[in-house]
C-alpha cells in the first residue's frame, strides 16, 4: 500500500505520510494548531502534482505547473559579411 500523501512542517521536515488525502488533510489541520509547529504545513501529492498549504483553519492549493519551451538554433548556411569601418571617431 502505497502512501503517496505527505505531509511537512514549514521547516520542511516530513512529520506524516498518509494513504489518503482526507486523513492527510484532517491530521494537517491538526498539526497546524500545535503551539511549536512550524508553519505553514503542507500537504504533497507528488504524483497529482499538487500541494495544499494549511494555516489553522484555511488551507490553499497549489497545482505544479512546467511551461516546456524549445529553443532551437538555426544554423546559418552564409555568415552575415559585416563591413568594417574604415574611420573611427572619437569625440
Amino acid at each position: 500500500m502505497t502512501r503517496p500523501y505527505l505531509v511537512f512542517d514549514g521547516d520542511g521536515e516530513l512529520v506524516g505520510s498518509f494513504p489518503d488525502w482526507e486523513a492527510a488533510h484532517i491530521w494537517a489541520h491538526r498539526r497546524s494548531t500545535e503551539p511549536l509547529t512550524t508553519q505553514p504545513v503542507q500537504i504533497e501529492d507528488r504524483a497529482g502534482r499538487r500541494t495544499w498549504t494549511v494555516e489553522g483553519g484555511s488551507c490553499r492549493l497549489t497545482v505544479w505547473r512546467r511551461r516546456v519551451e524549445y529553443g532551437y538554433c538555426i544554423e546559418e548556411r552564409h555568415p552575415r559579411v559585416v563591413p568594417l569601418r574604415t574611420h573611427a571617431w572619437a569625440s
